[in-house]
């Protein structure tokens, strides 16, 4: 460390290791399929931030609670020195992963963000892959053998044509259904559920009305022939 850079303070460095960072032009090597656009992996700035607070005297350090993530960036010169960055983080639930896979998951993107705040990494302001690529492919995913068979109860139940249903809903079989397309398809039969059923007790309102109408007219034409002038 030279001695120039000795003589600079905490704040100093840090921007002067921003400038440095920025210098590298470092590639981004994360894609989010689902939206077509690249982005930082905590591995594509780790080893330069890590040179280059080598270079300045700087010291980082992570620490994690339930709720919420900390970095802090010491002098190393003057260690009573530093700076804190803070987000809230949420232990992930990812399909097929243990907890610990999901905690060390959850730390790793809380590293990556913090870096990136401190350091000031731009990137778009695209939804990054913090577990909506999952969202996102469960929604693609084809509906449960619960759901095949809701549907097709509500088909049998609304006497719906089954293959204009299919043609409509753009599928060749009700397995093939994905889940971001259940909640229209659902709401849809239940409506013609409702309305078959105002529509049965709309009928049965206007049968009990033409029952009483034809027995008050019986009731007349009774009491007419008992009249005695």
């Amino acid at each position: 460390m030279s001695e120039e850079v000795k003589k600079l303070n905490l704040f100093q460095k840090i921007q002067k290791a921003r400038v440095e960072l920025q210098k590298r032009e470092i590639k981004k090597t994360g894609y989010n399929k689902y939206s077509n656009y690249y982005y930082f992996e905590l591995s594509d700035f780790l080893s330069p931030i890590n040179e280059i607070c080598g270079e300045l005297g700087l010291y980082t350090e992570f620490q994690y609670s339930n709720t919420e993530a900390w970095l802090t960036i010491y002098d190393v010169d003057n260690t009573e020195e530093f700076r804190q960055w803070n987000t809230p983080v949420e232990v992930a639930s990812l399909k097929g992963c243990s907890m610990i896979q999901n905690i060390g998951g959850t730390q790793s993107f809380a590293r990556r963000y913090l870096y990136m705040m401190a350091f000031e990494i731009a990137e778009s302001d695209a939804i990054d892959n913090g577990g909506v690529d999952e969202e996102a492919e469960l929604g693609k995913q084809k509906i449960n053998k619960a759901s095949v068979l809701t549907i097709n109860g509500l088909i049998d139940e609304t006497k719906t044509d089954k293959k204009k249903f299919l043609e409509w809903a753009g599928v060749e079989k009700v397995e093939d259904i994905t889940n971001n397309a259940l909640g229209t398809c659902i709401n849809m039969l239940n409506k013609k559920k409702k309305d078959l059923n105002e529509a049965i007790e709309r009928k049965k309102r206007e049968a009990e009305l033409a029952r009483q109408k034809e027995q008050l007219q019986k009731d007349l034409e009774n009491k007419q022939e008992n009249f005695e002038f």
